[in-house]
Order: structure tokens, then C-alpha cells, then sequence
């Protein structure tokens, strides 16, 4: 039996990224009009272009947001993510060592999109593939290929499904 977690996204996480792409559509709608109505004219044009790929790149990354699901199975776990922060994940459950509630750590970027995921060094703990849609919800997967953090809607209940499962096998 399979089982599907959709994750609750922050209002912040949320609003920060819709308010970039507001941000970034008048920012296109003036480079537009600058490049018709002011001497300008190519170079505003260019701007329209990159920001064009900045927009569609930052919409893709909302969407995947609410589109964001942890699915465990008898034989894995699975953290279905887009891939612009990494791809989705498949994790044996053979090879979960430890699973605990965590809080959101700070890490440095190592690849991926602020504030929805991506590759972070985090002290204490190394590399580690995170996922979040909010920072208060976190579970902390320690296996013997690498560490990843995801923020399930009820993680403690998640986190004992995982730990069920690993026991089951």
C-alpha cells in the first residue's frame, strides 16, 4: 500500500516566489516600452528576452512547489520534486538508516532554488538533498548514500510510516 504525502506550503515560501514573479513581469512590461518608446530601443529588447527565461524558470519552480509529493512504497521512498532543484528521489528503504523530526537547518547552497530545495552543506550533518514547502515541518532521513530533509504535512506521523516500513522489511 502505497502512501502519498502532499506537503503544505508556507504562505511566506509561497509569496515570496509569486512575488518575484510579479516582480519580474513589470520589470518586463518596462523593458518593452523603454525599447519602443525611448532610445533604448535593442538593448531593451535583449532585457525582455532574459527576463522572459528568468520568468518561465521562476514559474516553473512555483508550480512545482504545490506539485511537491512524498510517496512511500512497500520498497522505497520516493521525493517527487522538479528538476530544477535535483529531480525526484528514490530512496531504497533498505538503505534508511535513521529518521527523526528535524528543524530546518541552515546549510549553504550547493545546487537548487532558494527556499524550495536543492543540494546544502549543513554543518554537523554534510550533504544533503533538501525539500521544503515550509520550515516547521521538517524530517531528517539519514541513509547510507547521503542525507536528505523533506517537510511532509504531519511529519511525525510520516516519520513512523517510514520507520514502520524499514522495520517491515
Amino acid at each position: 500500500m502505497d502512501v502519498v504525502n502532499r506537503p503544505r506550503v508556507s504562505k511566506f515560501i509561497a509569496g515570496l516566489y509569486i512575488g518575484l514573479v510579479v516582480f519580474i513581469a513589470a520589470l518586463i512590461v518596462f523593458f518593452t516600452y523603454a525599447s519602443f518608446f525611448t532610445p533604448m530601443g535593442i538593448l531593451g529588447l535583449t532585457a525582455v528576452v532574459a527576463l522572459i527565461f528568468v520568468e518561465t524558470i521562476m514559474l516553473l519552480i512555483l508550480i512545482s512547489i504545490y506539485r511537491t509529493k512524498y510517496i512511500l512504497t512497500d520498497k522505497e521512498l520516493v521525493i517527487k520534486t522538479s528538476r530544477l532543484i535535483g529531480g525526484s528521489k528514490g530512496i531504497s528503504l533498505r538503505d534508511i538508516v535513521h529518521v527523526e523530526k528535524t528543524l530546518i537547518p541552515f546549510g549553504i547552497r550547493l545546487f537548487g532554488a532558494s527556499f524550495y530545495g536543492g543540494y546544502y552543506q549543513i554543518l554537523g550533518l554534510g550533504r544533503a538533498f533538501m525539500t521544503i514547502t515550509n520550515f516547521n515541518d521538517g524530517v531528517l532521513i539519514k541513509t547510507k548514500h547521503g542525507n536528505y530533509i523533506i517537510t511532509p504535512e504531519n511529519p511525525e506521523n510520516f516519520r513512523e510510516a517510514i520507520s514502520h516500513a524499514v522495520k517491515s522489511l
